[in-house]
């Protein structure tokens, strides 16, 4: 990397696991970036960058299972969403000397992540922003064919990670590489609308319900795997937030549907337009 301003920086969590923060920028608020599911950090150095350029000073954290985590053999090491909000993120947070409160963002599953670690740490927390996030729960959709497609992929999911004791979505498209913890905890939410996470005794949906922070959730036209419906669904369940709910329109995608992954690489500035917009008036 050549980036101005790009550190690499080492971290170990509370159980001796090993990953990586990446930084960009000196200058600006501070922002803690959680990647998706299965998506390793490098895919959004581009993103990380351009956020960086525009006066910020970015921290992307290499999730479990990911190539510079020391967990990446998802059949050796199961781990779940409880291992990112309990160990993974304070330990990035204290490797990179972020002052809190800080900007917590994230892509999909990182804006999950995102919401229940403000929920559950909101003096640490300024804002949140969510990029393509929401409920993965089959009672998002109002017609009954999704519903039910969405019902069948996660018994799908459900079924073959129980089988096999991990998930290979390498494989079959979604996902990427996932140990069995991680594919129960998403499940449990997609069909019951709720987290409750292996490992913990935490209440997250009523600490959900406390949040009181300003929170941007964005969605994309035309995504197909995280669609509007989806992140309303999520922000329903953080009443007590600030919400700010902004759809970016296809227009601003080149006229094309959005696809969930690529605009980081393609179009990184149709997102990060509204969303420099909205932390600007936020963090005056």
């Amino acid at each position: 990397m050549t980036e101005a301003g790009y550190r690499r920086i080492g971290i170990r969590s509370a159980d001796d696991a090993e990953t990586v923060v990446e930084a960009f920028g000196h200058t600006g608020p501070q922002m803690l970036f959680l990647p998706a599911l299965g998506v390793p950090l490098h895919y959004y150095r581009l993103l990380l960058a351009r956020w960086a350029e525009l006066g910020y000073r970015v921290y992307g954290l290499e999730l479990r299972g990911m190539p510079q985590s020391s967990t990446a053999d998802v059949r050796a090491n199961d781990f779940g969403y409880h291992h990112a909000l309990a160990l993974d993120i304070p330990a990035a947070v204290a490797a990179a000397g972020l002052d809190t409160p800080f900007v917590l963002a994230g892509h999909s599953l990182g804006g999950q992540l995102a919401l229940l670690y403000a929920a559950a740490h909101p003096r640490d927390v300024r804002a949140v922003v969510t990029l393509a996030s929401g409920s993965s729960h089959h009672g998002a959709f109002a017609a009954v064919a999704p519903r039910l497609k969405r019902r069948a992929q996660i018994a799908t999911v459900r079924t073959i990670s129980r089988t096999l004791g991990w998930f290979p979505g390498h494989r079959l498209g979604f996902g990427g590489r996932q140990p069995r913890t991680m594919m129960a905890d998403w499940g449990f939410e997609g069909r019951h609308g709720r987290f409750v996470l292996a490992g913990s005794d935490a209440d997250h949906e009523a600490e959900l319900r406390a949040l009181a922070l300003p929170v941007l959730m964005l969605s994309l036209d035309g995504d197909p795997i995280v669609p509007r419906v989806s992140s309303d669904h999520l922000g329903a369940r953080v009443p007590a937030a600030d919400i700010t709910a902004t759809h970016v329109a296809r227009a601003e995608n080149e006229g094309q549907p959005f696809d969930h992954f690529r605009w980081a690489r393609r179009t990184p500035d149709a997102v990060l337009g509204p969303v420099t917009r909205w932390l600007g008036e936020t963090l005056r």
